[in-house]
């Protein structure tokens, strides 16, 4: 495995070393991006992300894939400059809240970790941030199978990304699942 995807954008040439996206076909979607290169590059590569441009990233398929941002918010949590590279890491906002974004039927958040039991942890937290439906820890491996509909996403970078996932559910039946859980005594 490599330890960097390279990034073209605009003539110039960044490197990746972490990622969350979902990939179709030849596209690639990033949730999380994270930039390494000189200040000039990093500036002109986040700002054509920014603004919704498309790059190319090699690395992950054969042939590169077209890398596009996410719809919604998209925000820097971390600009470090190291000698004359410079590292910044650019997130959809809205997916890595605290509380799950929502929209008029679905919730949805990004979870990851090194592992299964790391990322059905984590879901299962963000899920009881996100409702006052109260909920037992027991339940994690219910609730991740039953409610939350996970999907795979790619995964680059350190081991914490090993696992990367988007899980969705429906705010308006969580109630009515999770009462028929306990109803049918998958839940106790």
């Amino acid at each position: 495995m490599h330890d960097y995807l390279t990034i073209r954008s605009n003539g110039f040439v960044t490197y990746c070393d972490g990622l969350i996206a979902s990939i179709q076909a030849d596209q690639a979607r990033a949730y999380l991006l994270s930039l390494v290169g000189s200040p000039a590059r990093i500036q002109a590569t986040s700002a054509h992300f920014y603004n919704g441009g498309f790059s190319r990233i090699s690395g992950i398929e054969p042939t590169p894939l077209e890398l596009g941002r996410t719809p919604g918010t998209i925000r820097s949590i971390r600009a470090r400059k190291i000698g004359d590279v410079v590292n910044k890491v650019l997130i959809s906002a809205e997916q890595f809240e605290r509380k799950a974004q929502h929209t008029e039927t679905t919730c949805s958040v990004i979870v990851f970790g090194e592992d299964m039991a790391a990322v059905k942890q984590q879901a299962y937290h963000r899920l009881d941030n996100s409702t006052t439906m109260p909920l037992k820890p027991k339940w994690r491996d219910w609730l991740w199978d039953e409610v939350l509909q996970p999907e795979r996403l790619y995964s680059f970078g350190n081991p914490q990304l090993r696992q990367a996932w988007k899980i969705n559910w429906q705010e308006d039946e969580l109630e009515e699942r999770i009462l028929e859980g306990v109803r049918l005594n998958y839940l106790s």
